[in-house]
């Protein structure tokens, strides 16, 4: 990429290392990252990836085996009064994410 555009190969990869949006490994069909920023951490963020966790049988950074899901932590999203908030394929933000609407996201995308 960084050839692509004409600049240092380590220019590129701080840009891509740095923003969640950008992968350097392939990810699954979904990914999902879930924000752990301390608002949301604080309204059950945490607890939030700790039931995706478990319900997908990966961690941060993995994917399932069947390659459909990949799990990321994110930083801030901008909606921390919808706490706690995950964001899908970096497209769809899905807000008050409590076990309920988590399964109804995992069940949609199977």
């Amino acid at each position: 990429m960084a050839e692509y555009l004409g600049m240092a190969p380590m220019a590129a990869f701080e840009v891509a290392s740095f923003y969640n949006m950008y992968d350097l490994h392939p990810v699954g069909k979904y990914k999902i990252t879930v924000c752990t920023n301390l608002p949301c951490a604080l309204s059950g963020g945490v607890h939030a990836a700790d039931y995706v966790k478990s319900k997908l049988g990966i961690d941060f950074n993995e994917t399932t085996a069947d390659g459909k899901f990949t799990l990321k932590e994110g930083e801030c999203m901008g909606a921390c009064g919808d706490a706690p908030v995950m964001l899908v394929n970096n497209k769809r933000m899905c807000s008050f994410m409590l076990p309920d609407q988590i399964d109804k996201l995992l069940a949609e995308c199977k």
